[in-house]
């Protein structure tokens, strides 16, 4: 082996191409697909529009905080990481995952592979384990987040139901439920879908939650832990209290679902999970946590 290839690159003399950098394309390669993914996700091709370019280039505050920190991982240790003859291997068998037109989440299937890989087997490399457990997380969100919802959605459903119609009673809002449908006095009823779960954007805290902790140089503790159940505990408030605006009336549905009410709601979603792990992360007394080795 070369020297050069000792020192993490894949080609002898010159700046070359590092081993970090082969790891940062397939992350971003990773993230384009599920971006394009939410563009093509029913197999249809949408009108080029204006609406279409910008849910094409939408990037939610999970895929931006997984971009930045996969970026800084693979930057931090572009000098010094090195693949092995067999996670060359992985990665090469991960992309190959891509090629195939269907099905649409068969990438995620390679990222979940190369990620347990990496996280399992190459706890002497931090970046590697993080940038694995990172591509899990990000397949977890994308696919089996969603795979496992399906398996548990009827019972998800009807709980989240009877919690919103219990809080309705509470207020006095006087709702009623019939399985997933919401009556409100007035005579407008609101049906709660699978999309209007909770467990989807608990799914991105915990992406959001990971990201932010790899960005730090922190590890996974008991205070990192606690974090995420509380952001996860609030943010299963906001969609119980953005539900009960919706059953309201039309025009608090049509806010709240379609209208700014939508946007002030993602923006409380990542507040509700970002505030308490930054908290977590800051020392008795204000200063913020110097950087940890990451665990596997």
């Amino acid at each position: 082996m070369s020297a050069a290839r000792s020192a993490g690159k894949l080609g002898g003399g010159g700046p070359g191409l590092r081993d970090a950098d082969v790891a940062l394309a397939y992350s971003v390669a990773l993230l384009l697909v599920a971006v394009c993914g939410r563009w093509f996700g029913d197999g249809q091709v949408r009108a080029f529009d204006a609406r279409a370019v910008a849910q094409l280039l939408a990037f939610n505050a999970g895929d931006a905080l997984a971009l930045a920190a996969m970026a800084s991982l693979a930057l931090s240790g572009r000098a010094t990481l090195r693949l092995r003859g067999l996670d060359c291997v992985v990665v090469a068998a991960a992309s190959l995952f891509f090629l195939p037109a269907a099905p649409q989440n068969l990438p995620f299937l390679g990222a979940t592979l190369a990620g347990l890989y990496f996280w399992l087997f190459r706890s002497d490399c931090r970046e590697l384990v993080s940038l694995g457990q990172l591509w899990l997380a990000v397949s977890g969100y994308e696919t089996w987040g969603r795979v496992f919802f399906r398996l548990v959605s009827v019972p998800v459903l009807r709980f989240e139901t009877a919690m919103i119609t219990g809080a309705g009673q509470a207020l006095g809002l006087g709702l009623s439920a019939e399985g997933e449908l919401l009556r409100s006095p007035n005579g407008w009823s609101v049906y709660i879908l699978e999309a209007c779960s909770s467990f989807h954007n608990v799914s991105l805290a915990v992406l959001v939650w990971l990201s932010l902790l790899k960005l730090a140089g922190e590890s996974v503790g008991r205070a990192k832990l606690a974090a995420l159940a509380v952001g996860v505990g609030l943010i299963v408030a906001l969609n119980i209290s953005r539900i009960l605006l919706m059953t309201l009336s039309e025009t608090q549905y049509e806010f709240w679902h379609h209208g700014d009410g939508a946007s002030v709601f993602s923006c409380l979603t990542l507040a509700a999970i970002a505030l308490p792990t930054l908290r977590s992360m800051r020392r008795a007394g204000g200063k913020p946590a110097l950087a940890t080795p990451l665990s596997p």
